[in-house]
């Protein structure tokens, strides 16, 4: 039981479309079996074996049409003939099956307000914000554009998922990234969920093809997500290298944090904080390498114009 012959049916093998959608073109052939008993498994086989259609395959006058749909009918009541109709369009970036049959990925840009602390001026360099008498006013927020990526990642397997997971969840950029500097974007993992569909191919035709559909978020901060506290205290280094209270002139502990130097000794008082180690602050998060990871987001396919 196996096929006999096949051929092509210009008859309903137009082109169609419409603006701002994809154009469609139907291909048909007949298929000729040698028994009645074929089943629909082996004729399937046959549509990769003999036509060479998978799905994603391109429309050889248009190959930026892919072949995304297909319908299988019989002809008559014999169970001898049959009718392939395959529907070739350019699918959504999300249904663009890879050569494995699992989507590619799909990335989208995200933007927004956020609300973050205010502690600085946008003087460069920088001062720190204080009222009248130097000292620092807390609990300051500001309007920052929040700007950001999301990427739909497709895995063949848990494996697979973890691998990022571990790799990259929680992590910053260790180098220039989405055109942001080192340690200024953050990556999310959100979540997965495990997608069911069909496949169509010579070794499986008619199956299934389950992968994992993969979320994931990158924010950026232009500060590297550092956290940034204030170098005061009320006790500090004196010259030998031990720590003390600090005192007022007539010796009592003072009341209010005073600002240090880099080397722990207390300031004058009255002088400006500045963040602590130098106003560099301090690194919170570890940092992965996100260009080999997820390659470089894009809206547009990379070399496209």
């Amino acid at each position: 039981m196996a096929w006999v012959r096949f051929e092509r049916i210009v008859e309903g093998t137009g082109i169609s479309g419409k603006y701002g959608e994809s154009l469609r073109v139907p291909e048909r052939w007949q298929i000729r079996v040698d028994s009645p008993l074929t089943s629909k498994a082996d004729i399937l086989v046959g549509v990769t074996g003999q036509i060479g259609v998978t799905y994603g395959s391109p429309h050889w006058e248009l190959p930026a049409l892919l072949a995304m749909e297909f319908d299988l009918s019989p002809v008559g009541r014999d169970g001898m003939r049959w009718i392939l109709t395959v529907q070739y369009y350019t699918p959504s970036p999300d249904k663009v099956p890879t050569e494995n049959g699992i989507p590619d990925d799909v990335w989208e840009r995200s933007g927004g307000v956020t609300t973050v602390p205010a502690f600085q001026t946008i003087d460069d360099p920088p001062e720190t914000i204080t009222n009248a008498a130097g000292d620092p006013i807390e609990g300051l927020e500001r309007e920052r554009p929040e700007k950001g990526w999301t990427l739909t990642r497709c895995y063949a397997d848990d494996a697979a998922l973890n691998v990022d997971v571990d790799a990259a969840d929680g992590h910053l950029n260790d180098d220039e990234w989405a055109e942001g500097e080192a340690k200024t974007w953050k990556a999310y993992f959100k979540g997965a969920k495990r997608v069911t569909t069909s496949r169509l191919d010579g070794s499986d035709d008619g199956g299934i093809l389950e992968y994992i559909e993969g979320q994931w978020e990158f924010r950026y901060d232009p500060l590297t997500w550092k956290l940034m506290p204030w170098d005061v205290g009320f006790m500090a280094l004196d010259g030998s290298g031990q720590k003390v209270a600090i005192t007022t002139d007539d010796g009592k502990p003072v009341k209010q944090p005073v600002a240090l130097d880099t080397d722990g000794t207390a300031l004058a008082p009255g002088t400006k904080p500045n963040v602590i180690n130098g106003g560099a602050g301090v690194d919170q998060y570890p940092q992965a390498d996100f260009e080999t990871i997820f390659g470089t987001p894009h809206l547009m396919p990379i070399g496209s114009s």
